[in-house]
């Protein structure tokens, strides 16, 4: 009687292989050369958030000293509130109260959005479905990130919000 030869698969190869398309399983911690989803789960605080040109200084890009939340849930949602600390007042309900500039540099200074997101190797993609920004909704925005401590650290890359690339730096909330 002849035997039959099954390919032996291990945990760690499906696991590698579901990693290579953006999908991390739920089961275990085996290193698979992709960041693991549980390493960007939970809440973040902004710490900086700098416009990088190539061969300048960094700046700012909301001001001195930014706020904002980054949030990763572990079944692939993402929310992103940022903004910088100068605004001009902005009342609620309609913004009505104020004048035209005040909102143009309310605006100018805030950045919203939230969706769903995959990690494949060092890149983190956000799929937009709702945005302060109307033409973000339906967008896939790609970050290449690291994790080291409690430090996130997130560099934008095209398509670009603001036509350059941005260094956030979050530290865990």
């Amino acid at each position: 009687m002849n035997a039959i030869k099954t390919p032996s698969v291990s945990r760690k190869s499906i696991l590698e292989f579901a990693a290579s398309f953006g999908v991390l399983a739920a089961a275990g911690s085996v290193t698979t050369g992709a960041a693991p989803r549980e390493g960007v789960v939970g809440a973040w605080s902004l710490v900086s958030f700098d416009v990088d040109e190539k061969g300048a200084p960094a700046k700012p890009r909301f001001g001195e000293d930014p706020v904002g939340y980054l949030l990763y849930t572990a079944d692939g949602h993402m929310a992103a509130v940022l903004a910088g600390t100068h605004r001009p007042e902005l009342k609620s309900p309609s913004g009505s109260s104020s004048t035209e500039e005040q909102r143009t540099q309310a605006l100018a200074n805030f950045l919203a959005y939230a969706g769903r997101y995959d990690i494949r190797g060092d890149r983190v993609f956000h799929h937009v479905d709702v945005s302060v920004f109307t033409n973000l909704m339906g967008m896939t925005l790609e970050r290449q990130f690291k994790i080291e401590g409690d430090l996130l650290t997130i560099r934008t890359v095209p398509p670009e919000i603001w036509g350059s690339s941005n260094i956030l730096v979050w530290k865990r909330a």
